[in-house]
Parts: C-alpha cells; sequence; structure tokens
C-alpha cells in the first residue's frame, strides 16, 4: 500500500513540474498572436485610411469630370447654334443667289434643249441621263422640261462606283399639272460632285417626249430608289441614242 502511495506520489510530483514550462509555451504563444493581431490591426486601420483618400480623390474626380461635361455641353449646344446659324445664313445668301440668277437666267444648266420633240413614250420609265454627265462639283436648285403631258415626276442624283451608279439623292414628287416647257425650284439646293449623273423617274406615264440618234439617254421599266444602286450595262436604250427634252439647272464650281 506504503508503496502504491509513493508511485501516486512521484507522478503527481512530475506532473507539477511539467505543467508550468507548458504554460509558459501557451502564454508565449498567445503573446505572438497578439502582436500579429495588433500589427494586422494597424495595417487595416492604414488600409482604411488609405481607401478614405482614394474615395476623396475619386469623388473629386468625379466632380472634375462633372464640370468638365457640363462645360463640354455648354460648348456643343453653343457651336450646334452656331453652325444652324452659319447654315442658315449660307442657305439664304445661296436662295438670294439663286433667285437673283434664275431671274437673269444666268444658272448652269445639263441636259437635253428643251424643245418639242416628235417621239413619245405612253409609259412608266426611269430615264438616265449618261451623255450629260455633271462636268463639275456645285449643287443643284432645279429641274426644267418640255412636257408633252401632265406627269408627275422624281429626279434623283445617281453617283458613279466602278460599273455601278449608286442613288444618293431624290426629290418628293413633282406635281406636273400642264403640258409645254415648265420648271420647278426644289426647296434647298443639294451638293452635286463631278462625274454625277442625272436620273429622272415617271412613276405614271413618261411626260416628256424624245429623238432618237443624238444623245446617249437610257432606261429602265422600274424605280430604283435612294441607296440603290444598278449597273450601266443593265440600262435598256444603249443603241438607240435618245435625247429627252429634260435636264437640271444648277450653281456648279
Amino acid at each position: 500500500m506504503l508503496k502504491r502511495l509513493s508511485v501516486t506520489f512521484a507522478v503527481l510530483m512530475v506532473g507539477a513540474c511539467a505543467t508550468p514550462p507548458q504554460t509558459q509555451v501557451l502564454v508565449n504563444e498567445n503573446k505572438v498572436l497578439q502582436g500579429q493581431l495588433a500589427e494586422a490591426s494597424s495595417r487595416v486601420s492604414r488600409l482604411e485610411a488609405d481607401n478614405r483618400l482614394k474615395q476623396q480623390e475619386i469623388d473629386e474626380l468625379g466632380r472634375v469630370l462633372g464640370v468638365l461635361d457640363t462645360e463640354k455641353s455648354s460648348r456643343v449646344q453653343e457651336s450646334s447654334v452656331l453652325r444652324g446659324q452659319v447654315r442658315n445664313f449660307i442657305q439664304d445668301q445661296i436662295d438670294s443667289l439663286k433667285g437673283f440668277l434664275v431671274l437673269g437666267d444666268l444658272l448652269d444648266y445639263i441636259g437635253g434643249e428643251l424643245v418639242e420633240r416628235a417621239l413619245v413614250e405612253d409609259k412608266s420609265l426611269l430615264l438616265v441621263d449618261l451623255a450629260n454627265p455633271i462636268p463639275r462639283n456645285g449643287a443643284l436648285t432645279g429641274v426644267g422640261a418640255h412636257f408633252s403631258r401632265a406627269s408627275p415626276l422624281v429626279v434623283k442624283v445617281l453617283r458613279p462606283a466602278g460599273d455601278q451608279l449608286v442613288v444618293i439623292w431624290e426629290s418628293k414628287t413633282i406635281v406636273v399639272r400642264e403640258a409645254g416647257p415648265m420648271r420647278y425650284d426644289f426647296p434647298v439646293t443639294v451638293g452635286l460632285e463631278q462625274g454625277d449623273y442625272l436620273g429622272y423617274y415617271f412613276p405614271e406615264t413618261t411626260g416628256v417626249s424624245f429623238d432618237e440618234g443624238t444623245s446617249d439617254v437610257r432606261y429602265m421599266t422600274r424605280d430604283v430608289r435612294l441607296g440603290e444602286n444598278i449597273r450601266k450595262s443593265s440600262l435598256l436604250g444603249d443603241n438607240k441614242k435618245r435625247a429627252y427634252s429634260i435636264g437640271v439647272y444648277g450653281l456648279l464650281n
């Protein structure tokens, strides 16, 4: 019995002697962890401070961009108003000059002679005047023709692109109310480039007469709308050499 108690006491003494070092290890580890935590907290605080500074910079940049956008919008609006005023002024000058040239019969004319001719077509046609391309850059102001009958008319500008002709502009339908020599001015002038061709579409019946063998007006039996294109080789009448009593007026450079 005494032997057993002696052994138990020895074990307890050993345990008592071993505990303080393990506790010290835990204490040391705790101090290390507290130091790391303090360092991490300090780092977080610094990052939060940096973040607040960055956010302030972002807010300031946003404010500056807002001011710049406002100033830019103001300048764009002022520029748009100024451009509109300049365009209106130039258009007024062009209209005034056009009126003067019309009264003095001084406008450039491109097309066939406006005379009464022998032949007429009693069907709808699109005429393309290949004999009279636009000789110089300029502006289209109106159309003239010697009408053989009252017939609506649409004027078109066709721009060559290789063997293609592209419709880049067309007028609103012009209502012709009687036969004879007539002239119609467009509401606004239309820009032309050297080499452009003129087209004339008669949606009901061709309202101008023609002769054969003296020019090169070709034709189609269907319309070609704005933005569409056709091949020159698809036009009819290349061997008939038609001349029609129709043409356009303009201001050429």
